[in-house]
């Protein structure tokens, strides 16, 4: 992975990230609490909030208030294709100088955590503008990169009521449902540890607060989960072994096929014959 950065008052403001080859899953961070805007200049990657997944594809766009994310390889990843994306962060204090406003909820239009946005004609001249000062750092300073940061703030916000009531939607916190968190997970191939993440807290916490909410232990929960799952889908589809292992959010399929025969007695494949054999008897 390789980072070309502009700064401004000592932060990142603006980035533009090249990756190439395969990677899984690594966590979006954070410092500041700040928003961002992500743009997709080439390839794929999928954007997993706590409840979604939204996959963004080249030439579009996302706003994400501050969070727990998580940024994944594409279903559709091309190993020998290039991600190029870029990045604008807003931070409170820096966006409260821009506007005067004291970032306090008054009025505002959505309530979201992660929401796509339009790239129109205006927008993709701007993002060409940051690639250029990206690859030209010299031409930059303090005022040129405030009067850029706060000209995407009021691209953005231009289909708000005002650029008020959007600066604060931006750094209003999104409420996230601890049992919808769960609810939709309990089929990815998330790590309790990233699913802890996701629901803001440490491993330790998550797992009194799961207890508190489905009185058994999360491993056991979500593994029961899934191959109730899996015994259901192999009863039902054509797909292979591996393509259901795969959707029910197991890693591979030798982990699917030892889980499965511990907790029904027989393998996966012994099932399919079982029923074929139950098939051709009629």
């Amino acid at each position: 992975m390789r980072k070309q950065r502009i700064r401004y008052q000592g932060k990142v403001v603006f980035e533009k990230v090249h990756m190439e080859g395969t990677f899984q899953r690594f966590p979006k961070l954070f410092q500041e609490e700040e928003a961002c805007f992500l743009y997709m200049g080439e390839g794929t990657f999928s954007f997993r909030t706590p409840t979604n997944l939204i996959e963004i594809k080249a030439g579009e766009a996302i706003v994400a208030k501050c969070g727990n994310y998580f940024i994944e390889q594409s279903l559709n990843h091309n190993q020998a294709e290039e991600i190029i994306a870029f990045g604008a962060y807003f931070y409170p204090e820096m966006v409260k100088d821009f506007f005067q406003t004291d970032l306090k909820l008054v009025d505002f239009k959505r309530n979201f955590d992660v929401s796509t946005t339009k790239v129109e004609p205006l927008m993709k001249f701007f993002i060409d503008s940051i690639n250029y000062l990206i690859e030209n750092p010299e031409l930059t300073d303090d005022n040129l990169i405030s009067s850029k940061l706060k000209e995407l703030l009021l691209l953005l916000g231009k289909t708000e009521n005002s650029i008020h009531d959007f600066v604060n939607s931006l750094f209003t916190p999104f409420e996230y449902d601890f049992k919808e968190i769960i609810l939709q997970n309990i089929y990815t191939n998330l790590s309790l540890t990233e699913i802890a993440k996701l629901c803001g807290c440490s491993l330790a916490t998550f797992k009194r607060r799961f207890k508190k909410y489905f009185d058994q232990s999360p491993a056991k929960y979500f593994l029961q989960k899934k191959l109730a799952k899996a015994y259901q889908l192999l009863s039902i589809e054509s797909n292979s072994i591996s393509e259901i292992a795969y959707d029910c959010g197991f890693e591979n399929t030798n982990h699917f096929n030892k889980a499965f025969k511990k907790h029904y007695g027989f393998t996966p494949s012994h099932l399919r014959l079982s029923q074929k054999d139950e098939n051709l008897s009629f």
